[in-house]
C-alpha cells in the first residue's frame, strides 16, 4: 500500500468590512443626539404624593389572608416610611390628619391588642409643630385608651404631658388624667402621674379640688411608701401657704 502525502492549502482570514457610510452617519446622529437629550432635558423633580385613603373592607378581606396581625404590620411600616418619598422627605406635619388618624384606626381594627399605632401617634405624628394635628393625635389616643383604661393608662398619661407642656393647654391635659379616675381608685398608677395631675390642678387655680383629691388618695393608699407620704405632704404645705 502506497500512502501520499496531501498538501492543505491555508484559507486566507476575510478582510473586515467597513460598514456603510449611511449606518455610520446614523450611528453618530444617535450618539449626538442622546448626548444633546442629556444636555438639554430639564432636571428631575420630585414630587410629593398624598397620603391614599384606607382600602375597603373588601379589600382587606382578600387581603389578609387570615392572617389580620401581619397585615397590620405591614400597613404600620408602610405608613410610618411614607415621609420617606423619592427624591425628598416629606414633613410629617403635611400629612392629611383625617387620613392618618383614618390609617391608624384601620391598623388597630386588625390587631385591636396591639399598643403600637398608639405609641406612633404620640410620639411620632403629634411631635410635629402642626398643633392641629398633634390635638387629633392626642384625642385619638384618648378614644382608644378608653377602650381598655387597665392596659392602656399610660398612652393616656403620655397624652396629659404632651397636651400640657408641648400644647401649653393644661385644661385639655387635666380632662385626659381625669379619665384616669378608675386606675386611680385601683392604685395601679405611679407617683409622678400624682403630681402631673396635682400640677394640674394647681396650674388651673383649683387648690380646694387638690387638697380633696389627696384626702381621697391618702385613704385609697394607706400603705404607701414614706417617699409617697412626704410627697402628699408637702403638697398640702404648699397649697396650704398659697391659700
Amino acid at each position: 500500500m502506497i500512502f501520499t502525502k496531501k498538501t492543505y492549502k491555508s484559507t486566507p482570514a476575510p478582510t473586515p468590512r467597513t460598514p456603510p457610510r449611511p449606518v455610520v452617519f446614523l450611528l453618530l446622529l444617535g450618539l449626538v443626539m442622546q448626548l444633546l437629550w442629556g444636555i438639554l432635558r430639564p432636571p428631575p423633580t420630585a414630587k410629593t404624593q398624598d397620603l391614599p385613603p384606607p382600602p375597603s373592607s373588601s379589600w382587606l378581606q382578600l387581603a389578609t389572608l387570615g392572617d389580620p396581625v401581619t397585615l397590620a404590620r405591614i400597613l404600620m411600616l408602610w405608613l410610618q416610611g411614607f415621609d420617606d418619598q423619592p427624591g425628598l422627605i416629606l414633613p410629617l406635619r403635611h400629612l392629611d390628619d383625617t387620613t392618618l388618624e383614618q390609617w391608624l384606626e384601620l391598623i388597630l381594627s386588625l390587631d385591636p391588642r396591639s399598643d403600637y399605632p398608639l405609641f406612633v401617634a404620640l410620639y411620632l405624628y403629634a411631635g410635629t409643630p402642626d398643633r392641629v394635628q398633634t390635638r387629633i393625635m392626642l384625642d385619638f389616643v384618648q378614644r382608644h385608651a378608653l377602650l381598655d383604661l387597665k392596659q392602656r393608662w399610660r398612652w393616656l398619661a403620655f397624652a396629659a404631658v404632651i397636651a400640657h407642656h408641648r400644647l401649653n393647654d393644661p385644661q385639655l391635659a387635666l380632662r385626659y388624667l381625669d379619665a384616669l379616675f378608675p386606675a386611680l381608685e385601683q392604685g395601679d398608677l405611679p407617683p409622678w402621674v400624682f403630681g402631673e395631675r396635682l400640677s394640674l390642678l394647681h396650674a388651673t387655680g383649683q387648690p380646694e379640688r387638690a387638697r380633696r383629691w389627696i384626702d381621697t388618695l391618702q385613704k385609697q393608699r394607706p400603705s404607701h411608701a414614706p417617699s409617697e407620704t412626704r410627697f402628699f405632704s408637702d403638697w398640702l404645705e404648699k397649697l396650704k401657704e398659697e391659700n
